[in-house]
């Protein structure tokens, strides 16, 4: 099952890089692939992992002072995505939400 995340963060500069840095933290114990500047799809195995995303990036916008606001999907399985990227950007796609 994967899922896509997208945020917005009020930061910028050395504070963006570090609170960035944060994020991709809470993510990376899962196979993901970063599109765009801040749209990420996430491979996990189940709903408790899909909450503990949402939990860990909740504590993070609760804490810092910059805005951090952000938005997951419902899991799903399998799925297509359209648009425009390089082919290698679409081989590590598929294999993220080809993943059972």
């Amino acid at each position: 099952m994967h899922f896509v995340l997208s945020y917005d963060l009020s930061a910028q500069g050395e504070r963006r890089r570090q609170i960035e840095t944060e994020i991709v933290g809470v993510l990376g114990q899962f196979r993901h692939v970063r599109r765009l500047t801040t749209f990420f799809i996430i491979h996990v195995d189940n709903q408790n992992q899909w909450e503990q995303i949402r939990q860990s990036l909740t504590e993070i916008a609760r804490r810092i002072p910059e805005d951090l606001y952000f938005i997951m999907s419902p899991l799903m399985s399998l799925g297509r995505y359209n648009g425009f990227l390089h082919q290698q950007e679409w081989d590590e796609i598929n294999v993220i939400t080809d993943l059972h």
